[in-house]
Order: C-alpha cells, then sequence, then structure tokens
C-alpha cells in the first residue's frame, strides 16, 4: 500500500502480507505511530482500496465489488470506534444512537426502545436526554460504542478506543469490547494501549509498514 507525498515521494504505508482472519476473532494490531496501523484499519473497513492485493471479505474482492456495494458493508456489517467518537453535538446521546436506525428506516418506537437497551448496557440509562457536551469524555466513547452496536455489525474495528480516557473509563471500555467476541462478532483494535492489546488473544504488531505476529501463545 503506497502513498505519494505533497513533495513527490512514494511512501510504503503497508507492505504484502496475507493476513487471514477468522469470524469471531478478537484481534489486537500495535506498534508506533506511523506504522501502517490506521492504514490496515481503513482496508478492512472498505474505506481504502489498495494500490496492489486484494482484500476478501466472505469470499468476496472488497475492493473489486462497487462503491455502492462497499457502502452496504460498512452500513450493514461493520462498526467503527473513533478514538474522537463523531457524536452529533445537537443530538441527545438517544438520538445519537437512533441515527443509524432511523437511517435504515425503523420506525421512531423501534429506534428508541433499541437505543433505550444499549444506553443500558454501557450503564448509561439515565443519560438519554443528555447532550455530548454535557457527558464526561468516557461516558461520550460509550454512547459512541452503544451506537456502534445499534446495526448489530458482524466486524466491530476500534481505532485507539480508550486514547482519550482516564485509567477507570479505560478499564470500561476495554471490558465492554472484549464481550464481543464472546457474541460471535469479530473485533479487531488498533491501540498503543498495552493492557488493552493485552486483551486479545491474537496480537499483530506492525513495523515498519511490516506485520509480524506477536502474540504471546
Amino acid at each position: 500500500m503506497t502513498f505519494r507525498c505533497r513533495r513527490g515521494d512514494v511512501v510504503e504505508a503497508l507492505k504484502p502480507c496475507d493476513l487471514k482472519i477468522a469470524a469471531g476473532d478478537h484481534l489486537a494490531i500495535v506498534g508506533a505511530s506511523g506504522s501502517g496501523k490506521s492504514t490496515l484499519l481503513l482496508l478492512l473497513g472498505g474505506m481504502l482500496a489498495p494500490t496492489s492485493g486484494k482484500v476478501v471479505v466472505d469470499d468476496q474482492d472488497l475492493y473489486a465489488e462497487s462503491a455502492a456495494r462497499r457502502a452496504a458493508y460498512r452500513q450493514e456489517k461493520v462498526g467503527f470506534v473513533f478514538q474522537s467518537f463523531h457524536l452529533l453535538p445537537y443530538l441527545s446521546a438517544l438520538e445519537n444512537i437512533q441515527l443509524p436506525l432511523w437511517l435504515k428506516g425503523w420506525s421512531n418506537e423501534r429506534q428508541r426502545a433499541r437505543a433505550e437497551e444499549l444506553l443500558a448496557k454501557v450503564g448509561l440509562a439515565d443519560r438519554g436526554n443528555h447532550k455530548p457536551s454535557e457527558l464526561s469524555v468516557g461516558q461520550r466513547q460509550r454512547v459512541a460504542l452503544a451506537r456502534v452496536l445499534a446495526n448489530d455489525p458482524e466486524i466491530v474495528l476500534a481505532d485507539e478506543p480508550t486514547g482519550n480516557l482516564d485509567p477507570e473509563q479505560a478499564e470500561l471500555v476495554s471490558e465492554f469490547l472484549a464481550e464481543l467476541p464472546q457474541q460471535g462478532r469479530t473485533l479487531i483494535v488498533v491501540t498503543h494501549d498495552p493492557t488493552l492489546a493485552a486483551r486479545a488473544p491474537r496480537r499483530l504488531e506492525l513495523r515498519d509498514g511490516k506485520l509480524e505476529d506477536s502474540s504471546l501463545n
């Protein structure tokens, strides 16, 4: 995977690799800043086409599909967790969670019931009417996690999900994420957090774009 910099230099962000991820896997990707971790996550999420090679999901070459099919893949199968949350500031916590369900055409009653269920799941049942600005950083991340689960994704891609959190909130989020593979979801986490990485049975390290297995088991 290569990029051309503004001054014309070509940077190889991710070297050729053969990575196989089974349904229900729990995988942590670690490495220094600039090593290619986020690039790999974007490739897996259908958001960045490789300059060579393939990304195959359910026996289909993801980037041989149309842009519309890739958008459907992201909407129907993938949940993204970001360090910066991406909550809409003018919506309440409940409404932020309802948003992907509204886009799917669910009735308001069904949206609300699902959002309330997920808020309770992340320990924020009493914060549904609060705007993001009225929530702590850790609470915002938990709302973002609840929104990710609204569409019941098969694959969850998390990019530094504990990066902005204090140790207590980071532990809550780590515990929540660790439950997802037990529910049959595939979890891929990019992180600098050694505690979060240690929860994953499978760990890969990226060094200068090269992928190496660093699992202890």
